[in-house]
């Protein structure tokens, strides 16, 4: 690859991957083999298709590391690469059998040397074993060379490694597949079925770059299935590599980085590293999260470093996602924040709540967790306004407190309070919102402002919007009955319907029975037998869009003292 290019692209087939003599390398600390029957079947499938219709399959994408263009790490590709080779393995050892059948021995012989030199690798004229063409990583390399290569069956497949029992049941299942496909064909059948269709049909896209941040950008720009765990993978290897002179802490490097990913999860843990840096250091988009790690990551004891803060807000990260985490246990009222927060489906808080909470008492964090939630429902579930200012603005108020330069809730406070929807902008939005109860999160957003509606009306009870019953009543039905037809058009039916003017709490005996689709004078009856001091004062003459429009500027006013701060 020429000097100082990003990317060298091109469509490759098998044959021209490995018939080249070059050498592939899983990096050292890449993840185990792990493909299973499912993959296994797929790929047969996809060269059986390939071969009945004598088409090219391609196999998507992969993605090298070479600055030298003869040898290459895998970057992406190492379940295919390997399966692919554990597959002509077991092609090639059945052209071995036939010859020790006595079968056409000397052609086949040289059949099962010539294709072990094209796809596998050369033998070592000392001990007359095969050296690899592809190396895996350091726990599954030792089976694959050993055992694979030489076509030896384990000692004690109990005793095998999860990864490598894997891999030795993929070697069984193509042995039987090619069993029973060529059960009577020669060895020059298997060898044109090797070299024609699985070498010459089973297709890539290789991607070549110089090094792994040029790597980690690919992945981050490639819409591919399993991009984020081979961007986990890529960091991995970086950091372990910073520390792999010393098996000590090698070791305990790794023992760390295993607790934190089963913490959080390998899918997620992309996710988790952006918000720890955007909390720490800088806003920064998922593409660039392994260049700013190098950034300031250099030496083994900034590896130590670094886990040691990802491992401490790991467990932040975690319990700010779950509303029943243990972390919340005898926290009722924190709990129901975070599960408020949650069915706001608005994430931009999670850095700056990551670092309030190591930093800030537990009532200054119950305050701040307030604020978000009015900020959230004012911003986000009212004014449906843009996004990308709160995280800007909650990474700078998350990383003042976390280097101290903030200190107490008030001054975090006045930094996020540009996010605040005034009290006239707020009203303005509110006496036009809608909730199609038809959607479940709409449906949980509606129940979750009435309810607190309820508790701010005077007379009102404070229920818990998460175990009471109520159910939401329409006042209009949602069915638009006959009877409704003189007071709603079908255009203004379709209009209010959803309002929150049209919308108020019933216990579901209630709207279920009595209430349902009767009229608005048959309706008021019931309501004033409620238990909702909200639904009790629903006593107009009559219900019209103009009533509708009355009642949600009223509940504006209320919102308005909800939903609010004082900073």
């Amino acid at each position: 690859m020429a000097a100082g290019r990003l990317l060298d692209t091109k469509t490759v087939n098998l044959n021209e991957v490995l018939g080249n003599g070059k050498i592939y390398r899983v990096p050292q600390f890449q993840r185990d083999y792990s493909w299973e029957q499912d993959n296994w079947e797929d790929l047969w499938n996809d060269i059986e298709l390939a071969s009945d219709n004598n088409s090219a399959h391609y196999m998507g994408s992969v993605v090298l590391q070479s600055s030298s263009g003869k040898e290459f790490l895998i970057i992406d590709g190492q379940q295919r690469f390997t399966t692919l080779s554990i597959l002509t393995l077991a092609i090639i050892n059945a052209i071995q059998q036939i010859a020790e059948r006595g079968i056409d021995i000397e052609a086949n012989q040289e059949r099962v040397n010539i294709l072990m030199r094209q796809y596998i690798g050369q033998k070592d004229p000392s001990s007359l074993r095969y050296s690899s063409k592809l190396f895996l990583n350091e726990n599954n390399d030792g089976f694959y060379q050993n055992r694979l290569l030489n076509f030896k069956e384990p000692i004690n497949t109990r005793k095998l490694s999860d990864s490598e029992s894997l891999m030795w049941e993929a070697y069984v299942f193509f042995k039987n597949k090619i069993s029973l496909k060529f059960k009577n064909s020669s060895g020059a059948e298997l060898a044109s079925f090797l070299n024609s269709i699985v070498g010459e049909l089973m297709m890539f896209i290789q991607i070549a770059v110089e090094d792994e941040l040029n790597a980690y950008t690919v992945f981050e720009t490639l819409n591919s299935r399993g991009v984020e765990l081979t961007s986990t993978d890529l960091l991995k290897n970086f950091l372990f590599s910073l520390v792999a002179k010393s098996e000590t802490d090698l070791r305990q490097v790794k023992t760390q980085w295993k607790k934190i990913i089963d913490a959080i999860g390998l899918k997620e843990f992309p996710v988790f590293l952006r918000y720890f840096l955007v909390a720490t250091r800088k806003q920064i988009t998922k593409e660039y999260l392994f260049k700013e790690v190098k950034n300031f990551v250099k030496t083994g004891q900034d590896v130590f470093d670094l886990l040691d803060h990802l491992e401490f807000y790991a467990y932040n990260y975690i319990a700010l996602g779950n509303a029943d985490d243990e972390t919340w246990n005898t926290d009722k009222e924190t709990r129901s924040a975070i599960s408020i927060l949650k069915s706001f489906k608005v994430t931009q808080w999670k850095p700056l709540a990551m670092v309030a909470a190591e930093k800030l008492d537990a009532q200054q964090f119950k305050r701040l967790l307030h604020a978000i939630i009015a900020i959230s429902y004012r911003y986000n579930v009212i004014a449906k306004m843009q996004t990308n200012e709160m995280e800007k603005t909650y990474s700078k108020a998350s990383i003042s407190l976390y280097k101290n330069q903030s200190s107490n809730i008030t001054a975090v406070l006045n930094e996020i309070k540009v996010l605040y929807v005034n009290d006239e902008e707020f009203k303005s939005y509110f006496s036009i919102k809608q909730f199609n109860t038809t959607n479940s999160s709409d449906k949980k957003l509606a129940r979750y402002t009435l309810y607190k509606l309820e508790s701010q009306e005077e007379g009102g009870s404070l229920f818990d919007f998460e175990t009471d019953s109520g159910s939401i009543e329409h006042i209009l039905p949602e069915s638009y009955p006959d009877t409704w037809n003189a007071s709603f058009t079908e255009d203004e039916y379709e209009r209010n319907v959803f309002m929150l003017g049209n919308l108020t709490l019933l216990e579901p005996s209630k709207n279920n029975k009595d209430a349902a689709d009767l009229p608005f004078e048959e309706k008021k009856k019931v309501y004033s037998t409620s238990k909702y001091v909200l639904t009790k004062k629903i006593a107009d003459p009559q219900w019209s869009p103009q009533n509708i429009k009355s009642r949600q500027a009223h509940l504006a006013k209320l919102a308005t003292a909800i939903w609010k701060i004082q900073f």
